[in-house]
């Protein structure tokens, strides 16, 4: 017998759909049931999978630790246990005082391998009876472990993974120079570095707001005068040394960083101005000024050269290269405190000495021999004496890189001083890398530059790579850069005290005013005002 699906109802047609539906709906819901419980076992999996890799993965750092304490002889000193069963590398034991959460103050030691032992090492670091009556101390150790990842155990106790990867601030010559030891800071440590060149030509205002706003930024590379600001900005952080690392750098260099007696970077190249002379046509120094500038101009009426002196000038001025003539002619900027420091309290660009020191500057410029002139830069200062027609140069270091260049047989020696003038010492400039305070990894930055740049190689290296006395003690076999060395050695570090920036600029503006032929007094009672100003707030 057929049945007539015409003749069923269309009720019972509606009931069969809806039964489907309730079936597929089921499903559906089975299937979601299902697939959440799987997501969530497979959640739980992954979890349990990363709760495993990171215990595998701290298993042996969880086994490094150390602790302030004393011997069984009496000593007091850092106690390191390696309670694995492999070798941990280059660590770190930093020595705290209670109230110190920076690392300023106190000690630090290095151990290149730690093997596994029973027992703990024992470091002892003397106390000074003063010490004694609070003798609480906090150790941080910092170490790569066996599989190559770097750890921080911080002075409380907590183990924390610290990251391979390091950003740093520099100019584009340091970058350059710097760079070239990517690959080999990578095979030594196992940490890549990156190097960012565009902040830094931005100004010091632009250097603190990223510093501030980037932590990726670990490390900066900058002259030791911008130290004021930064540290009044806390944008860095002061630093503790190895004793065999701080040996390994020129005690000029560490005090060109050092301010109220903590450290702020480690020293990588310091410069000063020098006087470079074409041998071929001066083959001796001159004793002073005034027989410089009479051979130079001997020179232009023989017609063997076309300037009796090239010297780095521009139109918005450069006085440190012109300090020497400053100085050399009796004039200072700051008075120096009883313990060496400078005394900005006492300015002493409008004093008789300075004043006198402009006059005979001034004699030099537009309004007098021409021989100064705000036209000359740093590019026409070189090629006049890279060509041949200018047979002294007054300049940093840099000028060395073209004169290689040109094959310019040289000699340097300190810009002599006027004759009968009190003559005073040139600054020093000292670049150092500088550890941003919010940096990720500035402690990985710290421990490894620390390390890799108190290597005589590396330095040597550096040296050559950017013609330029680097600040570590060893020997440069350039007698041009060996005797730079000397001479910022001989010179003072220039104040690193806040508003430097602001203070060259002042000095930028008397120096093109005097040129141009100024009266020096007038001149100098406004730079003094202005840089007075600055001071008082």
């Amino acid at each position: 017998m057929s049945i007539d699906l015409d003749q069923v109802p269309s009720w019972m047609q509606g009931i069969g759909s809806l039964l489907a539906l309730v079936l597929a709906s089921g499903a559906v819901v089975v299937a979601s049931r299902t697939f959440r419980i799987e997501s969530e076992r497979d959640q739980v999996d992954a979890e349990r999978r990363q709760k495993q890799d990171l215990f595998e993965r701290r298993s042996q750092a969880a086994l490094i630790s150390a602790w302030w304490g004393q011997s069984q002889s009496g000593e007091f000193g850092i106690f390191v246990r390696n309670a694995s069963e492999a070798p941990v590398y280059q660590l770190y034991a930093t020595i705290l005082s209670a109230d110190d959460r920076e690392g300023g103050t106190g000690a630090k030691v290095q151990h290149l391998v730690v093997p596994p032992a029973p027992e703990a090492i024992f470091y002892p670091h003397a106390i000074s009876a003063a010490a004694r009556q609070s003798i609480v101390r906090r150790v941080v150790l910092t170490f790569t472990d066996a599989s190559g990842v770097r750890w921080q155990r911080n002075q409380y106790g907590r183990l924390d993974e610290l990251q391979p990867k390091l950003t740093v601030l520099a100019d584009d010559m340091r970058s350059q120079a710097l760079s070239k030891f990517k690959d080999d800071f990578r095979d030594t440590y196992g940490v890549s570095v990156s190097f960012d060149s565009e902040t830094l030509s931005q100004g010091l205002a632009r250097v603190t707001e990223v510093l501030a706003s980037r932590p990726d930024v670990d490390a900066v590379v900058l002259p030791h005068d911008w130290l004021g600001d930064l540290i009044e900005q806390d944008s860095i952080a002061s630093i503790l040394l190895a004793d065999h690392h701080r040996a390994a750098f020129s005690p000029r260099a560490l005090q060109g960083l050092t301010v109220d007696g903590r450290l702020y970077g480690l020293p990588t190249t310091m410069d000063t101005t020098a006087l470079i002379r074409n041998t071929d046509l001066v083959p001796n120094p001159p004793p002073t000024f005034e027989r410089l500038l009479e051979a130079g101009l001997a020179l232009r009426a023989d017609g063997r050269v076309t300037e009796a002196l090239a010297c780095r000038i521009g139109t918005s001025g450069d006085p440190f290269q012109m300090w020497p003539l400053f100085t050399g002619g009796g004039g200072w900027l700051f008075a120096e405190a009883a313990d060496g420091s400078w005394d900005s309290s006492r300015v002493g660009v409008a004093t008789a000495e300075s004043i006198a020191a402009l006059t005979r500057i001034r004699a030099l410029g537009e309004a007098g021999t021409g021989v100064l002139r705000r036209t000359m830069d740093a590019e026409e200062a070189f090629d006049l004496f890279c060509s041949g027609r200018a047979p002294f140069l007054i300049s940093t270091s840099d000028a060395m890189i073209p004169i290689r260049a040109a094959g310019i047989p040289v000699a340097v020696s300190a810009v002599p001083g006027f004759a009968g003038a009190p003559h005073g010492r040139t600054f020093t400039a000292v670049h150092g890398l500088m550890f941003a305070k919010q940096g990720r990894n500035r402690v990985t930055a710290l421990d490894l530059f620390a390390d890799y740049l108190a290597h005589e190689d590396v330095m040597d290296a550096l040296r050559r790579s950017v013609i330029a006395p680097v600040c570590s003690r060893s020997a440069s076999g350039d007698p041009a850069i060996t005797q730079y060395t000397a001479l910022c050695d001989a010179g003072r570090p220039m104040p690193s005290m806040p508003h430097m920036d602001e203070i060259w600029n002042i000095l930028a503006r008397m120096e093109v005013s005097t040129i141009a032929g100024g009266d020096p007094r007038e001149i100098a009672t406004i730079a003094a005002r202005d840089i007075g100003r600055l001071h008082r707030g």
